[in-house]
C-alpha cells in the first residue's frame, strides 16, 4: 500500500546503531523509547519527535543478550512503565528470557540516568522459540509475546495473575493463537487497548478490538494491511499516543523516524 510516510528526522547519535524496538511514551507525549539489538549494552534510549537522542537510561540489575522488542503502558497502580523484551534466540537455545520494567519518567530525563529494572522471567510452553514481539495489553492486563520464525507464528500470552510482575518470579506463557504469518520482527497494542499491530519485513498488519474481549479473540480475525514502506531491517512499530499514527524506524547507524498519518477510531 503505497502512501510515503514522513520523515520526522534522522537519529544521528552513534548510540543507536541497531534499533530493534520502539514504543511512544504516555507521561512524555511526543517522546519515544528505542533500544539496540543483542549485546548492546543495557540502555534504552529517548528520543524526541525529530529522532534527536535526548537520554540515555541504564537499566540496572538488566543484561542486554538480547533485546528485541520494548512497549509502553500501564502496570499495576495505572501507573505507565516502560517494557523491554529481552526475547530473541536465533540459535533456539534451551534458556529462560526476561521481560524487564521500570516506571516510565514523568519528566524529561538528563542526558545519562540509571533506574533499577524488574525482571520477570518466562519459558515459551513448547519449546525454545525466538521472538520480536512484545505487546502490553491495558484492558486485559497482561502481556503478548508473537514469535518469529515459524510458517505460521503463534501469539503467546503472561497471564493477567502476573502483570504486577513480582521481581524473579518465573512464568511459562500460554499459547492461545496461531497466526498466518511468518517473520513477525515487531508488535504495539495502542495505549487505550483498542488497536493492535504487528509487522513483518513488508506489511503492517492491523487489528479493532471489539469491546474488552481478548486480544487473541481479536486477533484470529482477518487483519487489515496498514501503509507501509519497506525497511532495511526494519524491526520497529509503535501506535502514537493520540491514535492518529504509528511510526516506525530500522536498524543500521542514523537511522530515520518514520510517521504514518492514519487515524486510528
Amino acid at each position: 500500500m503505497a502512501q510515503t510516510p514522513q520523515v520526522l528526522g534522522k537519529v544521528k547519535s552513534d548510540k543507536l546503531d541497531e534499533a530493534s524496538g520502539l514504543a511512544a511514551s504516555a507521561t512524555l507525549p511526543g517522546y519515544f523509547w528505542t533500544h539496540n539489538d543483542s549485546g548492546g549494552k543495557n540502555e534504552v534510549y529517548l528520543l524526541n519527535s525529530k529522532g534527536k537522542l535526548v537520554s540515555s537510561v541504564k537499566l540496572k540489575g538488566a543484561v542486554n543478550r538480547d533485546w528485541e522488542d520494548i512497549a509502553e503502558n500501564i502496570g499495576p497502580g495505572g501507573k505507565h512503565y516502560v517494557y523491554v523484551g529481552d526475547i530473541g534466540n536465533n540459535h533456539a537455545l534451551n534458556i529462560d528470557m526476561q521481560i524487564y520494567r521500570f516506571p516510565d519518567f514523568l519528566t524529561v530525563p538528563g542526558d545519562k540516568t540509571s533506574v533499577h529494572a524488574d525482571a520477570l522471567f518466562i519459558r515459551f510452553p513448547d519449546g525454545a522459540r525466538d521472538a520480536e514481539s512484545l505487546m502490553i495489553d491495558p484492558i486485559g492486563k497482561c502481556m503478548y509475546v508473537v514469535s518469529k520464525r515459524e510458517k505460521q507464528v503463534s501469539l503467546y500470552k503472561v497471564p493477567a495473575q502476573y502483570f504486577n510482575f513480582k521481581d524473579q518470579q518465573q512464568v511459562t506463557l500460554e499459547k492461545v493463537l496461531t497466526l498466518p504469518y511468518t517473520w513477525i520482527t515487531a508488535g504495539d497494542i495502542s495505549q487505550n487497548g483498542e488497536h493492535i499491530v504487528i509487522k513483518d519485513e513488508s506489511h503492517i498488519y492491523y487489528w479493532r478490538r471489539k469491546g474488552n474481549e481478548a486480544i487473541e479473540m481479536t486477533m484470529a480475525r482477518p487483519a487489515t494491511l496498514l501503509p507501509y514502506v519497506r525497511e532495511k531491517q526494519g524491526e520497529a512499530v509503535t501506535i502514537s499516543v493520540d491514535n492518529k499514527g504509528y511510526l516506525t524506524i530500522s536498524e543500521g547507524k542514523k537511522p530515520d523516524l518514520f510517521f504514518y498519518s492514519h487515524i486510528f477510531k
